[in-house]
């Protein structure tokens, strides 16, 4: 994909702490073919004076994902949970009205999320969005980038009509 400067995006590291923890982060420019430089909006340098800023590969870089409005999660939903400053992939566990237990596929922890710090989980394959679980989200998932579209087909997202930002 192709992003532009200034782009929200989210990162995704490779590194084995880092399996299913998205970042927010900005673009700031293209480095070669397989790079990107961002800034993080969350992640400080090691001083805390500055967000971090650093190049990294072309298949830890995402798009921000498309709001989904649908918030009335049920047990074994696949979700991402905002906890330590980062969006985390796990699984609802249980629902306290109107909050969410939510264990975290990095590291096994199961946090309670005020509702407001959940959202689904999709992925970003071949250019589009797709939810990935089998919950009680697998037929209302199925959105554009701009999150207001029903999906072409019953799995994935159409994201080939995105206006410019």
């Amino acid at each position: 994909m192709a992003f532009q400067h200034k782009d929200p995006v989210e990162i995704c590291k490779k590194e084995e702490w880092f399996s299913g923890v998205y970042y927010n982060a900005t673009l700031l420019a293209a480095i070669g073919r397989n790079k990107y430089l961002v800034r993080y909006d969350t992640r400080l340098t090691d001083d805390g004076l500055r967000f971090l800023t650093e190049a990294v590969d072309s298949d830890e870089v995402r798009p921000s994902p498309p709001q989904v409005a649908y918030t009335n999660f049920v047990v074994s939903d696949r979700v991402d949970a905002y906890v330590n400053l980062a969006w985390r992939v796990g699984t609802v566990m249980r629902k306290v009205d109107p909050n969410y237990y939510v264990k975290l596929d990095c590291n096994g922890n199961e946090e309670h999320c005020a509702f407001y710090k959940v959202r689904l989980h999709l992925e970003w394959q071949n250019q589009r969005w797709f939810y990935p679980g089998t919950g009680s989200q697998s037929n209302q998932a199925n959105t554009s980038a701009q999150g207001d579209q029903p999906a072409n087909d019953g799995s994935q997202a159409n994201t080939e009509d995105r206006e410019p930002d």
